[in-house]
C-alpha cells in the first residue's frame, strides 16, 4: 500500500506515541483516533428518502403542537 510521509512536532510524536496499542502502527493510530471523531449518527445520513423525512417532520410537529394543546388546556381547567 502507498505511503506519506508527514512531519511531526516533537511533542505531537510523543502524544501519539503514547496512545499507540501493542501492534499498532502509526496509522493505525491515526485511524482510530479519527474513527473516535466521527458522530454515531453519521452513518444514518442519507438512509431515509425526503418524503419519509418530510413525513416524520409533519408527524413531530403534529405530535408537539397536540402536547401543547393538552398543556394549555389543562392550565386552563386549574385556573
Amino acid at each position: 500500500m502507498p505511503s506519506k510521509t508527514i512531519n511531526l512536532k516533537e511533542e505531537t510524536y510523543e502524544r501519539l506515541r503514547r496512545k499507540k496499542g501493542e501492534g499498532e502502527s502509526f496509522s493505525d493510530v491515526i485511524d482510530r483516533i479519527l474513527t473516535e471523531e466521527e458522530h454515531p449518527l453519521y452513518g444514518l445520513v442519507g438512509l431515509a428518502e425526503d418524503d419519509e423525512v418530510a413525513q416524520n417532520q409533519e408527524k413531530s410537529r403534529s405530535f408537539r403542537d397536540d402536547v401543547d394543546r393538552r398543556i394549555n388546556d389543562e392550565s386552563q381547567i386549574e385556573q
